[in-house]
């Protein structure tokens, strides 16, 4: 493997490889009505943007940009990989690629609502790490951007049905994808504290952002409860999700960081059951 893509391998993160791939595949499952919409080279040019690429531009430009956490947070010497002064020209390019390709396959959009669906995943994966707006540093702006996860479904199924989810949906996602936002950044207060960056986790600590976490999975978790019927087997599995902070709130001796590490795998299995049990049954042949 060349050096350039062994870097992009590395910065792409490949334990989060399906928080966008998955979410872009579930999306079009649930808007897919027939086996052979699977077969559109569109489909396929973009799962194959958000499960590698994507990820490359999204945690590419976060690595850029995060010289300053990233000296103090040890999860670069072991999960992650810490970038170092003579990878930033490649991972320049690397983040410029996969931008070329994302906005080529923004032109490739079916009207202008899905190029600015694109768009705005772009723009919020930029803005999220990019100084000076740098919404990961920002109180409650940090984990609400975090809705960038869920907008490969919102394409996705825009692209077939030409309509956006409805709202509740979309609402749960929101709670989902702002707890495991706030979630992953209680792990990472000690080194946003020595970088002074302000963090939601580190401006009202790591006890209220579990409780928030528990409140919002909480949330997701009875909202599909009440729009997705109860003869689906993976219903209550999504309990678990409110279940984890509520026991790390009550058992402070528990490794949080040991959980979290945990989560990628929990998430690929939920999203597994959530694919096959609810939108496969639903796409028939032609």
């Amino acid at each position: 493997m060349s050096s350039i893509a062994r870097l992009a391998f590395r910065i792409s993160r490949p334990r989060f490889w399906l928080y966008l791939g998955g979410t872009y595949l579930i999306g079009y499952a649930i808007g897919a009505t027939m086996l052979i919409q699977f077969l559109n080279p569109l489909f396929a040019l973009q799962m194959f943007f958000f499960m590698f690429p994507a990820n490359i531009f999204l945690y590419g430009v976060n690595d850029y940009y995060d010289e300053d956490t990233d000296i103090f947070n040890p999860k670069k010497d072991g999960k992650e990989y810490r970038v170092t002064t003579k990878d930033r020209r490649t991972l320049l390019a690397l983040i410029i690629a996969s931008f070329a390709f994302g906005v080529l396959l923004m032109f490739l959009q079916p009207d202008f609502i899905g190029m600015a669906l694109f768009g705005v995943f772009l723009l919020l994966s930029f803005l999220y790490s990019a100084k000076p707006i740098r919404f990961k540093a920002r109180p409650f702006i940090d984990f609400m951007s975090n809705f960038l996860y869920v907008i490969p479904a919102i394409i996705a199924f825009y692209q077939l049905r030409f309509f956006i989810p409805p709202i509740l949906p979309l609402f749960a996602a929101f709670m989902w994808t702002s707890a495991m936002h706030l979630f992953s950044a209680v792990p990472d207060i000690e080194a946003d504290k020595q970088a002074n960056v302000t963090t939601t986790a580190v401006y009202i600590g790591a006890i209220p952002s579990l409780i928030l976490c528990f409140a919002f999975w909480l949330a997701f978790a009875v909202i599909l409860v009440l729009i997705v019927p109860w003869n689906a087997p993976w219903n209550l599995l999504m309990f678990v999700y409110p279940a984890i902070p509520l026991y790390l709130l009550l058992n402070r001796k528990a490794n949080l960081e040991r959980i979290y590490w945990l989560y990628p795998y929990w998430n690929a299995i939920f999203g597994l059951l959530l694919f096959f049990t609810i939108t496969i049954p639903k796409l028939v042949i032609p």
